[in-house]
């Protein structure tokens, strides 16, 4: 465990002021110190473990000394501001080097702890003379604002230095991730090519073989699931790609009408829709964002109620949109399986499923929806359809917001 006193040091050092240039700044508060105490010699101290640095100073050329040498150092830490009106009158500083003349001939002597909010003393704003002299309240209470005044300073400078460091950290980041996402995009070449390739020629030498091989019965249906494999891996490799085109591929905002977006994806699921009730109402808003995206966006949310039905009841879709604020917020209803309560916020992680057992998804649908979502600065969150099901909704931003009432 740290001591005080090396709580101390490193928060002077945290200001990394030491041996440092004072900058023109600090340098005129002294100057001001001086004159408000209406003295020719003025020093802005830091003190370390060995060391009295005055980092700038009016009236002499300042330097570095032993803090054992240091008057300022003798009562810096306790807070109080300090006024001697004849320090060789005084014990405690009368055999002082700065006072006998081995350093300096000091007589009038003032100092105004540096004290940070965290309570750490970093060291004083000291004015003195080789007169004696007396600083009323009026001088004194100015005194201790400047050295207010260093203390933003300092506090000024380590938030720059600190907002260089992370811009700089950032910089870096992005770079790192432009080229993550251009060797992303560089998979996903790879992936459609020569994996997705490969299986189409796989699947059409099985579908050969099963006709050849008809009469036998057990050939027949390891073929077939070999098939099936064949079309989970597919799937799955389609699924990888749209996750990392919805994340990688250019977001282009454009006015666009969400029901038309909708109808286009209920045209690709037709297939799936297998008697199911799609409620597409005709007053859905017109957004801006990226058609493409949001039309797989809906496509897999349509999808995925479609393709987790519940058994016992017809399957029913909706789609609505409402107006919160600045933002709309779209759902989709589905009566089917729904999600248990403490699944629905894992549902949108990579590969996250309900019951992996069931064989109907890969777990990428809806972190696919997430990643869409976040491009387009919204929320995406899933909740339960009283009477049973689930209810997706996701919010997109109002910027053109307007109904499309479509004939």
């Amino acid at each position: 465990m740290r001591t005080r006193e090396q709580e101390r040091v490193a928060a002077l050092h945290e200001y990394r002021l030491l041996d440092a240039p004072a900058g023109d700044e600090l340098e005129a508060v002294v100057r001001v110190a001086a004159m408000v105490a209406g003295v020719p010699t003025a020093t802005l101290n830091l003190i370390d473990e060995n060391r009295q640095c005055q980092l700038t100073s009016t009236g002499f050329e300042g330097g570095v000394s032993a803090r054992s040498d240091s008057m300022c150092a003798v009562h810096f830490e306790k807070g109080d501001f300090v006024h001697r009106p004849d320090a060789s009158q005084d014990p405690v500083f009368m055999a002082n080097p700065w006072v006998t003349g081995e350093l300096a001939h000091v007589r009038f002597y003032a100092s105004a702890p540096l004290i940070t909010p965290q309570g750490y003393a970093l060291g004083s704003l000291c004015v003195f003379h080789d007169q004696p002299g007396e600083l009323n309240a009026e001088q004194i209470a100015r005194l201790q604002d400047l050295a207010q005044v260093i203390l933003a300073l300092f506090e000024r400078r380590r938030q720059a230095r600190v907002n260089g460091e992370l811009a700089g950290e950032l910089h870096s980041r992005n770079a790192e991730l432009h080229r993550s996402n251009a060797e992303l995009e560089a998979f996903a070449a790879v992936v459609s090519h020569d994996l997705a390739s490969p299986l189409t020629v796989v699947n059409g030498y099985l579908e050969v073989l099963g006709e050849r091989i008809e009469g036998d019965e057990q050939m027949t249906t390891w073929i077939r699931q070999a098939r099936r494999a064949v079309g989970r891996m597919s799937g799955l490799i389609t699924s990888l790609l749209s996750y990392a085109r919805a994340g990688n591929a250019p977001c282009r905002l454009e006015t666009a009408d969400l029901g038309d977006l909708a109808e286009q994806a209920v045209t690709d699921l037709r297939s799936g829709i297998d008697g199911a009730a799609l409620v597409v109402p005709p007053d859905l808003p017109v957004v801006d964002c990226d058609p493409t995206l949001i039309r797989q966006l809906l496509q897999n949310l349509i999808g995925n109620a479609l393709k987790y039905r519940h058994p016992d009841r017809p399957c029913r879709v909706e789609l609505s949109a409402e107006r919160r604020g600045a933002e709309w917020a779209v759902s989709v209803t589905d009566n089917g399986r729904g999600i248990p309560a403490e699944q629905r916020s894992r549902v949108f992680e990579m590969f996250a499923q309900i019951d992996p057992g069931a064989g109907l998804g890969h777990g990428v649908g809806l972190s696919t929806c997430q990643r869409i979502v976040d491009r387009h600065g919204g929320r995406i969150e899933a909740a339960d359809t009283p009477g049973g099901g689930t209810t997706v909704t996701f919010t997109l931003p109002a910027t053109a917001g307007v109904p499309a009432v479509r004939r």
